[in-house]
């Protein structure tokens, strides 16, 4: 049986290469048809037209196993399409159809058939039970960034017993606290292959942009049994057989790697065709469409993992964009090389159809800083860069103006330069303790959420060390984490 679909046009501004110019009715000819897939949804599908000789097209929607029809049999069908692009809704998820078309003009006549083959979303796109209880996104108030993917990286895997001193904080009386309620995975780039090949998750690293394979490799990685998510899980649930209590699940935050327009990030004439096929068609970035389409099936690929592991101490609370700007048409660093605004607004509705949130975290003043809400991003914590700052160029006091003026939440950083032992490791002491007293003295403690940028590991570091301004310096720390009013 023919499943005649029920389309929704969207006109877009080049209306008239479409329908055809007053030139093209002028020439004549035979009407002409190129019909392109954009991109699937679960129940949808959006196509591209470009006609000749021609004003309007029509067109049917038919399932892989039905009957095909003839040029003469669509042309004869009621509905005229006069749009660039045609949405086809009503479709089942999962499912291989084929649109049957041709290319019309006023004079009733229509040129060959042209079909196209697609197969809708997965219905693990559609919301799972653990998104239908909540209300809309999840709140947390202190998110600590974990790296791993990169064997670059040391210690590679995380563990449970890594994880441990993230989860719960014994202070020095003995009493194990509840520390961190939420989790960023992420990772940047792949370590170098054995035939010296890397990869790059975000604009603007060194290596090859990646590409699918790399993409679930990074899956992959956060979801090996018994490691990543398992082992969060795991350390999660032990912590509440000794506690006795949960105050909530905590929460998980994944990155998305970038869809690199380019195979070369910088290099305009290297590929945009180089990621790999979904839903059997090869990507091609220069498209915004393709972009978005590989940032669903990422969302969904996490989302069907997360929801098969059937955890009950940890839930994913929503996704994080890995490039540290997000550029406009007159804002950032090299725009063409990211076109931001083409493609995040709708990877945020996207997520927040599935009660999700978007994380974002810029480096200082980064493109974006000002208008990251028009985006659709939820959290955004912007990075002081002060303790790095040998030269006095990121005060603290700019930086509290700027995130106060706009909303913005804050990242507080550190890495192994404090650790003691280190040449400097008294200097890069007092900038974290200048964070900590910074977030406190401008209003920003206990109104806003905290993000926790700790290099590798330096939070396992300080407190699996032998020296005691390690010790301290941990204790001090932590106390700041447990106590932050807005936990309350």
């Amino acid at each position: 049986m023919l499943k005649y679909i029920t389309a929704v046009l969207i006109f877009a501004c080049l209306l008239l290469s479409f329908c055809g110019s007053s030139d093209n009715k002028a020439q004549g000819g035979t009407p002409a048809l190129s019909l392109s897939v954009v991109s699937t949804g679960v129940n949808s599908v959006t196509l591209e037209a470009s006609l000749i000789n021609a004003t309007h097209l029509r067109l049917i929607c038919i399932g892989k196993e039905e009957e095909k029809l003839t040029a003469d049999d669509i042309a004869g069908s009621r509905t005229n399409y006069t749009g660039p692009t045609v949405t086809l809704e009503g479709l089942e998820a999962g499912t291989d159809y084929s649109v049957l078309a041709v290319a019309c003009n006023d004079s009733r006549g229509y040129g060959a058939l042209e079909e196209v083959s697609f197969t809708t979303e997965d219905a693990s796109a559609e919301m799972y039970a653990w998104e239908q209880e909540r209300t809309g996104i999840l709140s947390f108030t202190d998110l600590v960034l974990c790296y791993g993917g990169s064997r670059h990286r040391s210690p590679y895997r995380w563990s449970e017993e890594r994880f441990g001193p993230f989860v719960t904080y014994i202070d020095e009386d003995g009493t194990e606290h509840w520390l961190f309620d939420s989790f960023l995975m992420l990772e940047f780039t792949s370590a170098s292959r054995p035939d010296g090949v890397q990869y790059s998750y975000m604009v603007g690293a060194n290596g090859s942009s990646a590409g699918r394979e790399q993409w679930e490799e990074l899956i992959d990685y956060w979801f090996e049994p018994g490691f990543g998510m398992d082992a969060l899980e795991q350390a999660v649930e032990k912590a509440a057989e000794r506690l006795q209590f949960l105050p909530g699940k905590r929460k998980v935050v994944m990155s998305m790697p970038d869809p690199i327009i380019y195979r070369s990030y910088a290099d305009q004439s290297s590929s945009t065709v180089y990621w790999g096929e979904l839903n059997g068609r090869s990507m091609d970035f220069s498209s915004a469409a393709d972009r978005i389409a590989v940032y669903q099936w990422y969302i969904n690929e996490v989302r069907s993992r997360f929801d098969a592991a059937g955890y009950r101490f940890i839930d994913l609370a929503g996704f994080y964009i890995i490039s540290e700007e997000l550029v406009s048409t007159d804002d950032g660093w090299n725009p063409e090389l990211k076109k931001s605004w083409e493609v995040i607004p709708d990877v945020a509705d996207y997520l927040h159809s599935f009660n999700h949130c978007l994380v974002w975290i810029p480096y200082n003043r980064a493109a974006g800083y000002i208008r990251w809400e028009r985006f659709g991003v939820d959290y955004a914590y912007m990075q002081p860069n002060h303790f790095w700052d040998d030269t006095g160029s990121k005060p603290l006091t700019t930086f509290f103006s700027d995130i106060k003026s706009h909303g913005l939440a804050m990242e507080l950083e550190f890495d192994e330069e404090l650790l003691e032992g280190r040449a400097d490791c008294d200097i890069y002491r007092a900038r974290l303790r200048n964070y900590m007293d910074g977030a406190r003295s401008n209003g920003v403690y206990g109104t806003k959420p905290l993000a926790y940028y700790q290099g590798n590991n330096v939070l396992y570091d300080l407190w699996s060390s032998a020296y005691t301004n390690d010790i301290e310096l941990y204790h001090e720390f932590c106390r700041f984490v447990l106590e932050n009013p807005l936990r309350e």
